[in-house]
Formats: C-alpha cells, sequence, structure tokens
C-alpha cells in the first residue's frame, strides 16, 4: 500500500504565530515533526505543506521535502489541495496522513499503527488516533479536543472542546477519558468527499471538523496509543514541549 504524509503548518495561527519555526533543542518545531514522521518504516512518502516560503526553505535545509500551496482556513483544505497536486504528476496513494505540524513529539510508531490499521481494517475510509487524558487541567482545557468512541468497533461518536463524556459528579476525572492526537488518515477518494459535504453546524460551534464524518453517516477508527505525546499551542505549551524533548527518547537517541 503506498502511503503518504501529508504535514500542514504555517506561520500565521492565530494563537501563536510564527510557532512552526521555533526552535526545540536546537530545531525547528516543523523540523522535528517532519524528521520524526519521516522515520516510519510504512510511510512512502513524507511532505510539508506550506502557504509559506520560510518554511519551505526550513524543511528543505534539512533534506526534507516541502510544497508551497495557497492559504487555507483549514487544514484539510491545505492536506487535499497538497495531495491533488502532487497526484497530478502520476504519484497517487492510496491512503493520506495528516500530521499536524504542531507536534514534534510524534513518534513514528504512531504512523505506523494507522498505516497497519489501514490494511488490517480497510473497510474504514478514515483513522484518527487518540491518547488518555490523565490530568483534570487537560480535561478542562478548551484546547485539547476530547474524543469519545464506541466500545463495540471504536468508531468515533463525537469530538469536544468541553470535558466528555461528563461526570455526574464535578471535579472527577473519569475512568476513560482521551484527548485527539491530530494524526488523521485518509483514502484519497473520501478526502475529497469530506470537503465536499461542506461544514455542519456542530463543527462550526466546536471547531473541530472531524465531526462532520459522523454526519456523512461514515465510520472513523479512532485508535488510542500508549505512546505519551504533546502539541504546542500557546508559547506555554512550547515552553513544557521544550522541557520534555530534552529527556525525550527518540531526540536522545540522535537518529535525526
Amino acid at each position: 500500500m503506498k502511503t503518504i504524509a501529508i504535514i500542514p503548518a504555517r506561520l500565521g495561527s492565530g494563537r501563536f504565530k510564527n510557532k512552526p519555526l521555533a526552535d526545540i533543542c536546537g530545531k525547528t518545531m516543523i523540523q522535528h515533526c517532519y524528521l520524526r514522521t519521516k522515520m516510519s518504516r510504512l510511510l512512502t512518502e513524507t511532505v510539508v505543506a506550506t502557504p509559506n516560503q520560510e518554511i519551505v526553505e526550513n524543511i528543505k535545509s534539512v533534506g526534507g521535502k516541502a510544497i508551497l500551496t495557497p492559504e487555507f482556513d483549514m487544514c484539510n483544505d491545505r492536506i487535499a489541495w497538497a495531495y491533488n497536486a502532487i497526484s497530478k504528476h502520476g504519484d497517487g496513494y492510496d491512503f493520506v496522513i495528516n500530521v499536524q505540524g504542531d507536534q514534534p513529539l510524534v513518534y513514528p510508531e504512531m504512523v505506523d499503527q494507522i498505516i497497519e490499521t489501514k490494511i488490517a481494517e480497510p473497510q474504514f475510509k478514515s483513522i484518527t488516533m487518540v491518547e488518555p487524558v490523565k490530568s483534570i487541567d487537560d480535561f478542562i482545557d478548551l484546547n485539547r479536543v476530547k474524543v469519545i468512541f464506541s466500545e463495540r468497533d471504536n468508531s468515533l461518536i463525537y469530538m469536544s472542546r468541553a470535558g466528555i463524556p461528563s461526570p455526574k459528579t464535578r471535579g472527577i476525572l473519569p475512568e476513560k477519558v482521551y484527548k485527539h492526537v491530530a494524526l488523521i488518515g485518509f483514502e484519497p477518494k473520501f478526502l475529497n468527499e469530506f470537503l465536499d459535504f461542506g461544514m455542519t453546524y456542530n463543527e462550526t460551534v466546536e471547531g473541530i471538523d472531524y465531526n462532520r464524518v459522523v454526519e456523512m453517516g461514515e465510520k472513523m477508527k479512532v485508535l488510542v496509543t500508549k505512546i505519551c505525546t504533546d502539541t504546542v499551542d500557546t508559547p506555554q505549551d512550547l515552553e513544557r514541549v521544550q522541557g520534555i524533548m530534552v529527556t525525550d527518547q527518540l531526540w536522545l537517541s540522535k537518529t535525526y
């Protein structure tokens, strides 16, 4: 199966401008994300998709590949544009994985888990990933997207910035709470169908477009990763991730 990871990144983030180029232990955040993703043993190709020439040059400086896109508000529009531009040159792929560029601690095994699941369960047109929420602070943090999914087949039920499932007793973290890890795999045809469907009310209110899959009447497989990661949404997040990186086993292995 031919697979491609496309990493969307832009300098104009509303919460933290220029964050893809923020320094973490001597490499930019987007370089960490690209190089770690590229280490996946099952990926065929890895590309950064960005509207900013500075990011293109930053990725090229570490021998990476990047494609310059128009400006888009939604990352999946950028992913689709980049994929369609790449596939015009005859490079078609069976599965596209959106690895969002604010994840400098992504592990290649996480990408492999998504691809292995697609191979084993080809009926799923889209697949994403979650990790357990371990603190009340993360549970109530509106920057952390919480996810509930079916116990029967692990298909997505709903994503929310609110604390879900909401416990009857306030202030107590439920036993099973998961937050979204922003790796999302799509069949290319389904990605275009997803975009053509258009935005729904719930996704607009939440600011989470993957709820659209449920409203389309489709199933998104949800995988639980055992790897603890972290994302950068704010300058405060960057400080925390900088502290984590100095003890990160993949970084300390000096393999990238």
